[in-house]
């Protein structure tokens, strides 16, 4: 691995499928990975990576998200190459899926999700203001505290007549 100004360089590394550690390097802008045995499916191993604008992968292998989740892709005689995400939330052919509180942002080549706008939370972001953190943690707290004294109570018993 060789990071430098967001470019990560793992070709000819003999990798059969990305490291699990490479979501760390998803603020890199190219990756290459070419010249790699690379036998994994890598639709989701590339989410998160938002910044990502080039991606050099083996011949034999898909771009992540397919080829309408990239502007270019190339096919090389050893490489094919991956550039310019696009953004799924500016394509104005899908229909809005995120709900009325909520936008849509992207997710990696291929994905997007969508969060609550600010002041809304919950569910399809219909709770207005913020999550009663207070108020959850105070009742989960004092049941679970409830019902260890009561369990710690019965087998208390049960330990005194054995």
């Amino acid at each position: 691995m060789q990071p430098m100004s967001g470019k990560l360089d793992l070709q000819n590394c003999s990798l059969r499928d990305p490291d699990p550690n490479i979501t760390q390097a998803h603020t890199a802008v190219i990756i290459e990975l070419q010249a790699n045995p690379l036998q994994a499916d890598l639709t989701n191993t590339f989410r998160g990576f938002t910044q990502l604008q080039t991606l050099v992968l083996p011949q034999d292998v898909n771009c992540p998200g397919g080829i309408s989740a990239w502007n270019t892709v190339s096919s090389y005689t050893d490489n094919q190459t991956c550039q310019g995400q696009k953004n799924l939330c500016n394509n104005t052919q899908a229909p809005d899926t995120c709900p009325e509180n909520g936008f849509c942002v992207p997710d990696g080549p291929g994905f997007s999700q969508c969060v609550c706008a600010d002041g809304f939370h919950g569910y399809k972001c219909m709770r207005q203001g913020q999550f009663p953190l207070l108020m959850f943690f105070g009742i989960l707290g004092s049941t679970t505290l409830a019902l260890s004294v009561l369990l710690w109570g019965t087998q208390r018993r049960k330990a005194k007549i054995s």
